[in-house]
């Protein structure tokens, strides 16, 4: 009977450790502040539909052509009235525009600053 207990509590005990030191590493491995590939992103404060609504905002007779979340930036396309696509970033946490798209005139001067260059 001696050695059925003995075996029993060697057993259990084997179990115990190997169950602390298990738990040891994955309390390791969640406190050192790094995301691991197989952990799911952070689900972002603003949502698809709000980013959506500020994007769409920001182009003048737009709607939505596509949404993606970018790590921590929504990027929106959304087409003009002529349906010339843009892109607009708006900040997942926040909800605002990181980047907006650039105005015709903004474009045009830009276009022709390169042509000087070359001149």
């Amino acid at each position: 009977m001696r050695r059925k207990t003995a075996i029993a509590t060697g057993v259990l005990a084997a179990a115990l450790a190997a169950g602390v030191t298990g738990a040891g590493i994955a309390s390791a491995d969640s406190d050192d502040g790094t995301e691991t590939p197989d952990r799911a992103p952070a689900r972002p404060t603003v949502l698809v539909d709000a980013a959506q609504r500020t994007a769409v905002g920001q182009v003048p007779g737009g709607w939505v052509v596509s949404s993606e979340l970018e790590g921590p930036t929504w990027e929106i396309e959304v087409a003009d009235s002529d349906g010339t696509v843009k892109e607009v970033y708006v900040d997942a946490a926040k909800g605002t525009v990181v980047q907006a798209p650039a105005d015709e005139a903004d474009e045009a001067d830009e276009a022709d600053d390169a042509n000087d260059a070359d001149d």
